[in-house]
């Protein structure tokens, strides 16, 4: 899930509460909006008839690399029923165009890395996380090379993790959370839990990055630097800034982040990209499979992405959920991006959800109703007649941070609790203070941060964001839902060199399945279909029309479903894009009757252009 944290806050807020689906509850998926489906606009293409003049990217071409297995007659006639008929049949994707490239060296055959690679593994418990309470898996620790480049500075450790008593399974997959500083190992339990599909042929592995807050392995802690005042975080409004304000807190945050790197500079120099793509193949090698499959989410999308061009030879079904613009990873465009995507689906999909269930976030019952309400609880909190509770706080109640999970444990609750201390009444406001410490962090609070999801960024792509402060404030009263959380550069005066290897980057493709929703706020729908574009045949995208949330997993669509674990247990790619329908819009506990449509409509394979995001046009007045 990419990043919230941090500085701009979300995420944060359920660091130490676990979340398990409740028993019979079934996952439903897709979205809300404003022009209800009511039915197929067009018949699907018969599989296998390309219209005139089609582009050679929606056709399938096998290209060997080791036999599949097929599978059985009466599946593969369901997989085909389930997707419109484009699955193509015959060898699994081939390493990624690399005429002339060879793949990184993994020194498994160097004596000085032979004690990595030839550590036992010994299994123990695991804490509760962020999604679920690790009943289910069991956790790890591998020990790593802080510098791949040089064994002899010394060792950390990463945190791994595996379902309880696992049988003997074939494959192995290994799955990163994104985040960046998310649980991968409870990301991989939940995967068994939605998709429980994934281990019939698949050890499910989940590998933390190095550093994360929410994992077992090696981090640290750096104290923020001492206040001035004048940096004081727009008083918890942090869309209302100055010119003054954000130049201070930049140089607060250049303060804090420069002391942190002198302190921790060895390990923090070691939490790149490349590193943790090398992580990711020692693991492979260490619980003894020759090759791996690999599942991304969000962020986690860029790592494999990235760890399949350096190891091609080693990574081989590679499904990449919710992506980032991996074609030439930069971290802090990517944010750009994400901003008004993030702005546009609030206005279109999530306001308007919020108002068709009123009874459980009681801020009126169509998108201006709800507006109003927000309106008056943002006011109300500038004026501080809210008690403690910020703006940001307010703000990132109603972002919630595009993903149905949170809905019901956070974002419903707050919300409510915020409508209903608009009366003015003591314990109501002392209900909203408590909802709103858990939905929001205030920097203003904080005395110490893990700075692994910022450093992860900055020494993987540097400063790109090109803005004045002049066009950051102006962006962020266009943008207000996340707009803020792009105001101070996190990268400025970094003293490393980029990590990412850029020529690696323009010569290699990365084969892999794409799965995608076409108005995801935080990963948006434009990167992901660059990615497929620059791919060219070496992928091939699943993508979900009108689907509006964040993480695709978390979806029960059986032609998703279909695909995606067609080409994880079987190896079986589909020939062209697939094209599937979102479910009506959900969390655990509400539910759509039927789904809305957002943005260009789109049936069989053939991919929509991206939302139009000039559409954004709500504003939030202080």
């Amino acid at each position: 899930m990419l990043s919230v944290a941090g500085r701009s806050g979300h995420i944060e807020k359920a660091r130490d509460r676990s979340f398990t689906a409740p028993p019979g509850l079934k996952n439903h998926h897709a979205t809300a909006g404003r022009t209800p489906i009511t039915g197929p606009r067009r018949r699907d293409r018969p599989f296998g008839q390309p219209s005139k003049g089609e582009s050679q990217l929606s056709i399938s071409h096998d290209t060997g690399r080791r036999p599949r297995r097929r599978p059985a007659p009466a599946f593969a006639l369901l997989l085909a029923m389930a997707t419109g008929g484009a699955l193509a049949q015959g060898t699994a994707a081939s390493a990624p165009g690399l005429s002339g490239v060879h793949p990184a060296d993994d020194h498994a055959t160097d004596p000085a890395y032979a004690r990595y690679y030839r550590q036992n593994v010994n299994w123990g418990g695991c804490p509760p996380s962020l999604f679920t309470d690790g009943s289910t898996i069991q956790c790890a620790l591998v020990t790593v090379p802080v510098d791949w480049s040089d064994p002899g500075k010394g060792d950390i450790a990463i945190g791994i993790s595996r379902p309880l008593d696992p049988p003997s399974r074939a494959r192995l997959l290994l799955v990163n959370a994104g985040g960046p500083d998310n649980s991968s190992a409870s990301q991989a339990e939940m995967l068994e839990q939605l998709q429980p599909q994934v281990e019939v042929d698949h050890l499910v592995v989940g590998v933390d990055l190095r550093g994360i807050s929410d994992g077992l392995g090696t981090q640290v802690s750096c104290d923020y630097a001492p206040r001035t005042g004048a940096e004081n975080f727009m008083d918890g409004d942090s869309r209302n800034p100055t010119v003054a304000s954000v130049q201070a807190q930049q140089d607060w945050w250049n303060r804090s982040i420069r002391a942190c790197l002198k302190k921790h500079a060895t390990f923090l120099k070691g939490i790149n990209t490349p590193n943790h793509a090398r992580d990711l193949n020692l693991v492979r090698a260490v619980l003894g499979y020759p090759h791996a499959d690999l599942l991304g989410v969000s962020s986690g999308s860029s790592l494999m992405a990235y760890a399949s061009r350096m190891f091609p030879d080693r990574f081989e079904r590679v499904v990449l959920d919710s992506n980032m613009d991996w074609v030439h990873l930069d971290w802090q465009r990517q944010a750009l991006r994400r901003v008004p995507m993030d702005q546009l689906n609030l206005q279109q999909a999530l306001i308007p959800f919020i108002a068709r269930h009123d009874d459980r976030f009681h801020m009126g019952t169509t998108p201006a109703q709800v507006m109003t309400t927000f309106q008056r609880i943002y006011q109300a909190t500038s004026q501080h007649r809210m008690g403690s509770v910020t703006p940001d706080q307010a703000l990132g109640a109603l972002d919630g941070t595009g993903m149905w999970v949170f809905w019901d444990l956070l974002v419903s609750p707050s919300l409510s609790a915020m409508s209903t201390a608009l009366d003015g009444n003591p314990a109501d406001i002392a209900n909203a203070e408590q909802m709103a410490a858990m939905t929001y962090t205030d920097l203003r609070t904080q005395a110490s941060f893990n700075p692994m999801a910022d450093v992860l960024q900055c020494n993987d792509s540097g400063s790109a964001d090109p803005r004045s402060i002049a066009q950051k404030i102006k962006d962020v009263h266009r943008y207000w839902a996340s707009g803020a959380a792009t105001l101070v550069d996190e990268c400025q005066h970094w003293p490393w060199r980029p990590a990412l290897d850029r020529d690696l980057e323009s010569r290699t493709r990365v084969h892999a399945l794409l799965v995608q929703n076409e108005f995801d706020p935080s990963t948006p729908y434009s990167g992901a279909l660059e990615d497929r574009r620059a791919s060219g045949n070496a992928a091939r995208m699943v993508f979900i029309n009108n689907a509006a949330t964040h993480g695709v997993m978390f979806d029960d669509n059986d032609c998703t479903a279909n695909a995606e674990f067609a080409y994880l247990n079987f190896g079986v790619m589909p020939a062209r894009d697939v094209v599937c329908q979102a479910k009506p819009m959900h969390s655990y506990t509400m539910q759509d009757t039927v789904t809305y449509e957002y943005g260009y409509p789109a049936a069989g394979w053939r991919l929509p252009p991206p939302p139009d995001i000039r559409q954004v046009s709500w504003t939030l007045v202080p």
